[in-house]
């Protein structure tokens, strides 16, 4: 349990969030330049709306330039996920299109790690030449989740005859998508406003919401409504709700198998809804009564009377409330459990019937567009590669869609990649066992980074491709689902600062032409986006004017259900899916991988509201703030402190198997005494690499490479660390 009960009142000021947002001073409202810029007949102001990419939510932005250089930003009113703002991330992020370190011409390495200025013909010609020499199964490709232009890179790589297109799902959202396509088959969304009742469950593994789900769910609170945070830590983003239950970290399952159960045993739960919308719930209900508050409670740390009182508030407020699914964070891929942790948010929701009313889930309506969307005189069709992608098939409850990027490091540890095209993406620094994703990076024969900056990743390369940021291209029309779904467009906003910088997407159309394969890619992207905004029914000048465009049919009916698309058109209660490993057709309790022991501490982490993986150090603005909050710092609660003789502001030791890192520390009672907690975004694998943004300690060094066994997810938390005083 932590040092002292916090409620909202002892905490609502405690997070660096509002000071991040006021170390922005005028950056939201002014410019990024450093002149003082006057509105005046003698300069030229332009507007333009985009998409914000300090996050892959991608939130609608509304741009104002001078003379072509940024002036002022803020987020679109009428952008479902930003209604008229941007996070700090989206604020601050903007910085990175005029950082003194980006990339600004290709270059080359001479195998000593001393890179020159190259051609881009050279380079390109180069590069071409190595892939059509490679056999396709032996070239991958790693592309950053939030990218826009996918669908380039993966027509690329269908294209080449290779399977092997990797993002980092695995490490982020992969539970969450098996959850979602096994147990309903539709993807929910929180509609806040309205809601009577809402249980933030891990923001802590996020730190973060989207703008416009900010502001409803302060509007909940000011209506009377309830907002409880349930997670091991008290992050800046806890300043939303009205009450933190610390629960102990990894045994967010036993929390809600207890709500469920004192739910189920007490007759609390919609009967009507399940039974016109659920399927094996007599399976379910037998499986899941038997896990009580008062089991609960002894395992999760939290009081008996508490996991009642919130079941009951639940239960009280639905179908207006919902209990949170945090996306992006180790909800989706934390613990050896964290698979069942997903089903049983999906279906305490369900027992609950909120889908589909104002203050619960909502099931936005989208639209589906498939090949036959596409003209194939003018998008040739490309095909799929014969063989499967390396390590796909080997968990049976995998999202189809989504390729494991930890297995492809092993594999090239075994010499099975020869060619790996990295683009905007930093395995060194983002993906886990540090040390050992150097050496597995290192043993593939050929690399290409294509980035902004020279990251840790692009350090080891043979070529570094300069992209141009994302301030300066237009992307591929997408869609923010919502209540009512829109299309949307990012656009241009300033003159090209660097003129060798090139968009993703031209770079591939120039290796794709180079290797031969030209015929795939006649089209331009105009012509690309044409063809999405007729699928969807909406104008491309509208999207290139606007940024966003409603999209005609995808208005959600509130009251109504949504379609199911299971293998039963039910909500899956009980699902054969699960029946494999550990795992059973109904929820069931399942023990983490590791527990602390002899001193240990369970090493947890999540993304700051002024970070995102590593990729937001590129904003000297956000790499300010974390300095100036000294964000690097390792967390540990002051109980936990005083037994290891630590006070707040030494440097510590976290070591385990897979290495040692140093770090400040900072003592606080906003944290579970079992957990120690360490921020992502930080350090370096090693002191080689280490980057312009190099700073803190490495996250990555000490998480363990594994996956649930069923799922695949990356088990980012299931790791343990003992910490010492350095010099004690």
């Amino acid at each position: 349990m932590p040092d002292s009960a916090l409620t909202r009142r002892s905490f609502l000021a405690a997070g660096a969030a509002v000071g991040a947002v006021a170390a922005f001073g005028g950056v939201g409202v002014g410019g990024l330049r450093n002149e003082a810029f006057a509105w005046g007949e003698d300069h030229v102001v332009e507007y333009a709306a985009t998409t914000c990419d300090g996050y892959g939510n991608k939130c609608g932005m509304g741009t104002w330039t001078q003379d072509g250089a940024l002036w002022r930003f803020m987020g679109l009113e009428n952008h479902p996920l930003a209604h008229g703002h941007l996070c700090v991330r989206g604020l601050g992020y903007t910085a990175s299109a005029y950082s003194e370190d980006r990339l600004t011409t290709p270059l080359k390495n001479d195998g000593q790690g001393n890179f020159s200025v190259v051609s881009w013909d050279e380079a390109i010609a180069d590069i071409a030449s190595r892939i059509k020499e490679t056999d396709p199964a032996r070239v991958a490709l790693f592309q950053d989740s939030r990218a826009t232009d996918q669908y380039y890179a993966q027509r690329f790589m269908n294209a080449l005859g290779s399977a092997n297109y990797y993002t980092d799902t695995v490490l982020s959202d992969m539970d969450i998508l098996t959850g979602i396509t096994n147990i309903l088959g539709v993807f929910p969304a929180p509609h806040a406003e309205g809601s009577k009742c809402i249980v933030l469950l891990d923001k802590s593994y996020y730190e973060g919401v989207r703008p416009a789900e900010t502001e409803e769910i302060i509007r909940v609170r000011e209506n009377g409504g309830n907002v409880v945070a349930v997670d091991p830590r008290l992050p800046s983003v806890g300043a939303l709700a009205d009450e933190w239950v610390c629960v102990r970290p990894g045994y967010e399952l036993a929390f809600l198998l207890g709500v469920m159960g004192h739910l189920l045993n007490n007759d609390l739960y919609d009967k009507a809804f399940v039974e016109a919308n659920g399927a094996g719930f007599d399976e379910f209900a037998e499986s899941v009564r038997a896990y009580d508050a008062a089991w609960a409670s002894e395992k999760t740390g939290v009081p008996e009377e508490k996991i009642v009182e919130i079941a009951e508030g639940l239960a009280a407020a639905a179908p207006h409330c919902y209990v949170d699914m945090q996306w992006a964070g180790t909800v989706g891929s934390g613990y050896r459990n964290s698979a069942e942790t997903v089903r049983c948010i999906l279906l305490l929701n369900a027992m609950l019937g909120n889908f589909n009313q104002e203050g619960c889930w909502v099931f936005p309506l989208g639209p589906w567009v498939d090949d036959s969307a596409f003209d194939a005189s003018v998008f040739k069709p490309v095909g799929y590669p014969k063989n499967y992608a390396i390590g796909a098939g080997v968990h049976p409850l995998a999202y189809m869609y989504a390729n494991d990027c930890q297995a492809a490091m092993t594999a090239a540890a075994e010499g099975a990649l020869d060619v790996a095209l990295f683009f905007g993406s930093n395995p060194l620094a983002d993906y886990p066992q540090a040390a050992m994703t150097a050496e597995d990076v290192a043993n593939i024969g050929f690399k290409v980074v294509v980035d902004g900056f020279m990251t840790e990743t692009a350090k080891t390369a043979d070529y570094v491709l300069p992209e141009v940021s994302y301030l300066e291209r237009r992307g591929i029309v997408g869609t923010a689902t919502a209540p009512v779904t829109v299309a949307t467009l990012r656009n241009p906003v300033i003159e090209q600062v660097h003129p060798e910088t090139k968009p993703t997407y031209q770079i591939i159309v120039d290796l794709v032409e180079a290797c031969g394969l030209g015929e795939y890619f006649t089209f331009t992207l105009d012509q690309l986006n044409e063809t999405y905004c007729a699928a969807y029914g909406v104008s491309y000048d509208a999207l290139k004017s606007d940024g966003l465009a409603p999209i005609p049919g995808c208005e959600l009916e509130f009251g109504s259900v949504p379609m199911f698309a299971t293998k039963s058109g039910k909500i899956e209660f009980s699902c054969e899916a699960y029946a494999v490993g550990e795992m059973k057709a109904v929820p069931t309790w399942i023990e983490l991988a590791a527990t602390p022991a002899d001193g240990s501490l369970r090493l947890i982490t999540g993304d700051q509201v002024f970070q995102n993986k590593t990729y937001t150090r590129a904003s000297d603005k956000l790499t300010q703030i974390a300095k100036d909050f000294e964000a690097d710092r390792v967390w540990i609660a002051s109980s936990r402190a005083a037994e290891l003789g630590i006070a707040d502001g030494d440097t510590v030791e976290l070591s385990n198997e897979n290495g040692a890192v140093q770090a400040e520390v900072r003592v606080t009672g906003r944290i579970h005494h079992d957990a120690a907690y360490l921020p992502p975004h930080y350090g370096c694998a090693s002191e080689e690499i280490r980057t312009a943004f190099g700073f803190g300690a490495s996250h990555k060094a000490l998480v363990t490479r594994q996956a649930e066994p069923e799922s695949g997810a990356g088990m980012l938390q299931d790791v343990l660390v003992n910490v010492k005083k350095v010099g004690a």
